[in-house]
């Protein structure tokens, strides 16, 4: 591939040089960067940006294995971007990227990207692929900015190797400089990438779940009533609670499909949960559910965790709609849906499965800055 420098903007993307090390090896420590780029030795040395700069990415270059540049803004590191696993015959190679910790919130990594893949592509490539470790965010709305279309998970081999999300980009999938997704899109990005929030709910606190919680989970889901309206293994044991607490609950964040709180009580206690499952394919839309435990119903809890989490969730994700669904005849989850200000919209015929059947559910909504006030 050609390997003169490219201009986008104020950037400048070249090959590395050894001179570059120290600047390399300085952007290196940062912690974001160990923790999404599962090859980076670590403790990082000087030697091991020496040996890239100097070594492997002229080595690299010189096969046609792969292209790694780095990628200036006014003399300044500002970050890298790198054409790998380069596949001639088939026409097809990936894309790496990374942004300098000084450098971040300017959408280096995007400019920086969408120069490269224009060359790529004008050279002759037709596909370039993408992959980045399941919750890095940041990696995945650049993806998404220049035109990749997600194709779904690799499952990790193993503890030491992470699931990773795939996506693909053809020549004519290639965005436009500055183009930008949904709103939501974005704010869940930002929100999912981090660490999930604690809310507070009039005396409730809403949290993520705990090792703790794992007697009060089982003890709400072995109750009769919860287990007719949520189904779920039977019996359901301290091993599925765990799976819930220790994997469950922690991917769907990561994945930013679900944010589940645990509604907490006075003195911590588990009283419940609730949540919110996001529409993939309707940027702004998402779902509500939730349970409380026997010994806390009657008090109001239900209604005051939806009204929080609908809040939190239009001003954090950015959501416009938040639906409601319960099988019909679950009157007491109507009651809560209704409290918290949705409004019934209607019945929809067969579109729940529970325990193995398809059964009517009623659906409701709450539109953006409808929540009701606690009472």
């Amino acid at each position: 591939m050609e390997t003169a420098p490219i201009r986008a903007g104020d950037l400048l993307l070249r090959p590395w040089s050894p001179g570059d090390a120290e600047a390399v090896h300085r952007a290196c420590q940062d912690p974001a960067l160990h923790r999404w780029l599962t090859g980076l030795p670590r403790p990082y040395r000087m030697s091991d940006a020496a040996a890239f700069v100097g070594e492997f990415a002229p080595r690299q270059l010189a096969t046609g294995a792969a292209v790694h540049l780095g990628v200036f803004a006014g003399g300044r590191l500002a970050g890298s971007v790198v054409l790998n696993a380069i596949d001639r015959a088939a026409g097809t190679a990936g894309i790496g990227y990374w942004s300098a910790p000084w450098a971040r919130g300017r959408r280096v990594a995007e400019r920086a990207g969408r120069a490269l893949l224009t060359r790529a592509f004008a050279e002759g490539l037709s596909r370039i692929d993408w992959r980045a470790t399941v919750g890095n965010h940041a990696s995945r709305l650049t993806a998404l900015r220049l035109g990749f279309t997600m194709i779904g998970e690799q499952p990790g081999a193993g503890p030491a190797s992470p699931d990773r999300w795939l996506a693909a980009l053809l020549p004519g999938d290639l965005t436009a400089a500055g183009t930008d997704v949904p709103d939501p899109v974005r704010r869940a990005a930002r929100t999912f990438g981090g660490a999930q929030p604690t809310l507070t709910a009039g005396e409730l606190t809403l949290r993520p779940p705990t090792r703790g919680d794992v007697p009060g989970i089982v003890e709400c889901r072995s109750d009769p009533e919860t287990a007719r309206w949520f189904g779920g293994p039977r019996p359901y044991t301290e091993r599925h609670a765990r799976e819930h607490v220790d994997r469950s609950v922690p991917g769907r964040w990561a994945r930013g499909a679900e944010a589940v709180f645990v509604i907490a009580a006075a003195g911590d206690a588990y009283a419940g949960r609730v949540d919110l499952r996001l529409r993939p394919a309707e940027p702004g839309v998402a779902e509500v559910g939730f349970v409380v435990s026997p010994g806390f119903r009657g008090r109001g809890y239900a209604a005051a965790a939806v009204r929080e989490i609908c809040r939190w969730g239009f001003a954090e994700l950015g959501l416009t709609r938040i639906e409601w669904r319960a099988e019909v005849g679950n009157d007491a989850s109507r009651r809560v849906a209704e409290h918290a200000g949705f409004t019934l919209e209607g019945l929809l015929r067969q579109a729940l499965g529970a325990h193995g059947e398809r059964r009517d559910c009623w659906v409701g909504a709450l539109l953006k800055d409808a929540v009701k006030g606690d009472g």
